[in-house]
């Protein structure tokens, strides 16, 4: 057997493979074999009939067919093998010249996606900044209002909706042409005015309406509108005010803060605890940003001719990811499709270039790990582990240590992830 390899665009290769006569006799007995076996001939029990039994049974085209459905594979094998091509994907196979008289040699071209190859530039200049985090007073107060809100009692108003106030209105929103739009109807809907819950216009319409009262108006939806199809239209509202509350101020007690947390506290340490926990998710989300940039610096620095094979596989597992974050909504794939008014051809297209930039930026990363040669060793993820186990209850612990038992595919993806915050660490400043 003969091969010659020839690399493609797109991390393809092309690999022209010829067979000799001989080897394909060897696949043809091989088929006889696997045919006698399945046949069924009076007089002979299967797997013992005669070649030239079968022969007389069976076309020859038939036979053949099996016989390459043995050579094929082999012979493609053994010629990735031979020229350490790393692919990624089923081949797509052309026979040139088929096998149609004895002596005759089989030439077939196989081309096949394979790995990529990276080429990185100096990823050690990378520097990225690390920007410090401070919680003013300003932001611990505002949240302590926040709880305060929560657990505020609400007392009946007379007189004319303000800013602060807490209403109950009915409504329903109509087209240009008069039409009720869906969706857009609601009884008895509570919103606090000014707090900016519903669509840009529509709490500033109630200001100033007297319970009972009844009163149209139109809203601009924004372009950026979460539902596609609101998005930038104007709709007209019917609403009608049907209750008017005030808010009794509260204040932050022993026995309110027992009431939020469920424990004894006194208000200067839950203050404490309430800056502290807002300084512990302030730090996450700085560094999910810093993390964010530090994979956009290796990016750029990233080259990879990305195969269509691993784009599309990339955009399997997005789609996977998506429909599990419907699901959780209450709704099926079809049913999110149909609501925003795409196909799955749609998704596949709208999400190709997210797909490769997270090719390109795992690939980038992967390049750096193993240039660098930064590793977590078992003894660095044995130390993780238990310092997450640590943060539960006793009776939960094992769990923890199980679920990132050594060898597992948690445990690697463990070790995977303090890997790249290693090189997160290296490439910061």
């Amino acid at each position: 057997m003969k091969s010659t390899l020839k690399k493609l665009p797109k991390s393809q290769v092309e690999i022209t493979i010829t067979v000799p006569y001989e080897e394909y006799e060897k696949a043809e007995k091989h088929a006889l074999e696997e045919i006698s076996k399945e046949l069924k001939v009076e007089g002979f029990r299967p797997g013992h009939i005669p070649e030239n039994v079968i022969r007389e049974k069976v076309d020859e085209e038939t036979i053949r067919g099996v016989a390459m459905e043995h050579l094929l594979p082999m012979t493609y094998t053994k010629a990735v093998q031979e020229h350490k091509a790393d692919v990624i994907a089923r081949p797509k196979i052309d026979i040139k010249t088929p096998i149609k008289k004895k002596g005759d040699e089989l030439t077939y071209v196989a081309v096949v996606s394979v790995m990529p190859e990276v080429k990185m530039g100096d990823y050690r200049k990378i520097k990225v900044a690390r920007e410090p985090v401070k919680v003013e007073p300003k932001q611990v107060e505002e949240t302590l209002q926040m709880i305060l809100d929560r657990f505020a009692e609400w007392k009946d108003v007379a007189g004319k909706a303000q800013k602060g106030h807490r209403a109950e209105v009915s409504f329903e929103g109509f087209d240009e042409k008069g039409a009720a739009i869906a969706g857009t109807a609601s009884k008895n809907h509570p919103v606090v005015l000014g707090a900016g819950v519903m669509v840009p216009g529509f709490e500033e319409a109630i200001i100033d309406m007297a319970v009972g009262e009844s009163k149209e108006f139109d809203v601009d939806f924004p372009k950026e509108y979460h539902a596609e199809p609101m998005k930038g239209k104007k709709v007209r509202f019917k609403a009608t005010l049907g209750r008017l509350e005030e808010k009794i101020a509260k204040e932050l007690t022993e026995e309110l803060v027992e009431k939020v947390i469920g424990e004894k506290l006194s208000v200067a340490d839950f203050k404490k605890r309430v800056e502290d926990d807002l300084k512990a998710e302030m730090e996450a989300r700085a560094r999910r940003e810093h993390d964010a940039k530090v994979v956009q610096e290796v990016m750029k620095i990233t080259k990879v001719d990305l195969p269509d094979d691993l784009i599309n596989e990339e955009l399997q597992y997005m789609k996977e990811e998506h429909k599990q974050r419907v699901a959780k909504q209450g709704l099926t794939w079809e049913q999110y499709l149909k609501h925003i008014k795409k196909t799955d051809e749609d998704f596949m297209k709208d999400n190709r270039k997210g797909a490769e930039e997270r090719l390109l930026a795992r690939m980038g990363v992967q390049s750096i790990l193993k240039d660098s040669k930064i590793d977590v060793t078992d003894e660095e993820a044995v130390a993780e582990v238990e310092k997450m186990a640590a943060k539960y209850p006793e009776n939960v612990r094992k769990q923890v240590h199980d679920h990132y038992k050594p060898g597992t595919e948690n445990w690697r993806s463990l070790k995977n992830n303090m890997a790249a915050d290693k090189l997160i660490d290296m490439l910061s400043k």
